[in-house]
């Protein structure tokens, strides 16, 4: 996805493109995004819990 682009939607017909949502949007957006790469990155430096499926 290419926020920056040239504003052509690759698949939502009718979406705004990124310039066009107003600041605080992109404001909030940028920071969810942030905050969810941020705990997935944090979930795989996490070892996971080595499951025993011997039975």
């Amino acid at each position: 996805m290419d926020l920056f682009g040239s504003g052509l939607s690759n698949g939502a017909i009718g979406a705004p493109t990124w310039l066009d949502l107003p600041a605080e949007a992109r404001a909030a957006l940028t920071s969810l995004m942030m905050q969810l790469i941020l705990d997935h990155a944090a979930m795989a430096a996490t070892p996971a819990k080595e499951l025993d499926h011997d039975l």
